[in-house]
């Protein structure tokens, strides 16, 4: 399964940065820059190819700084904080690698879904640039809206479930 979602966030991640490149010499003198919440383009600056392709890297960032705290998580068990924390604390070496393991799969999928927000977005402004549109797409418009939402929704689910594995980790001890 890990793999997988590695293979996968790799091909979006060169899906949205060779996607970038590809784009750049059909773009317009101006790109939109920003968006208000109703998908309308309210601010425009030249196209240069740092300003294109600075979503991509940013993307590439936020997804290399989840990547880097899955690691952390799955090398510091005993350093990282978790509700239940006195339960956790007292779990074997082998029932707080399960719990990290959730935690890190939380956070590719997180990874994931960033790099799919990235890329909706970077396409949706394609899109606005190339046509003469001032509004998003409305599956651009959807998935930027969505995708926030949505992981709210899973942070809260992870953290309303993790105690609870917690416990049942320590129960099975």
């Amino acid at each position: 399964m890990r793999r997988q979602i590695h293979l996968f966030n790799g091909g979006l991640a060169l899906f949205l940065v060779g996607g970038s490149a590809w784009a750049l010499p059909q773009l317009p003198a101006r790109i939109p820059h920003h968006f208000n919440l109703v998908g309308i383009a309210d601010a425009y600056w030249a196209t240069t190819p740092m300003r294109w392709m600075l979503l991509p890297g940013l993307a590439l960032a936020v997804a290399a700084l989840l990547y880097g705290v899955a690691g952390w998580v799955g090398r510091a068990s005993d350093s990282i904080n978790v509700p239940n924390q006195r339960q956790y604390d007292a779990l074997a070496p082998a029932a707080k690698r399960v719990v990290c393991r959730d935690v890190q799969v939380f956070l590719y999928g997180t990874a994931t879904a960033m790099l799919v927000l990235f890329a909706a977005i970077q396409a949706s402004t394609y899109h606005v640039a190339t046509t003469g549109a001032d509004a998003l797409p409305m599956l651009g418009w959807s998935v930027s809206i969505g995708m926030p939402v949505g992981l709210l929704a899973a942070a809260l689910a992870l953290a309303w479930w993790l105690p609870r594995r917690v416990r049942r980790l320590a129960d099975e001890d």
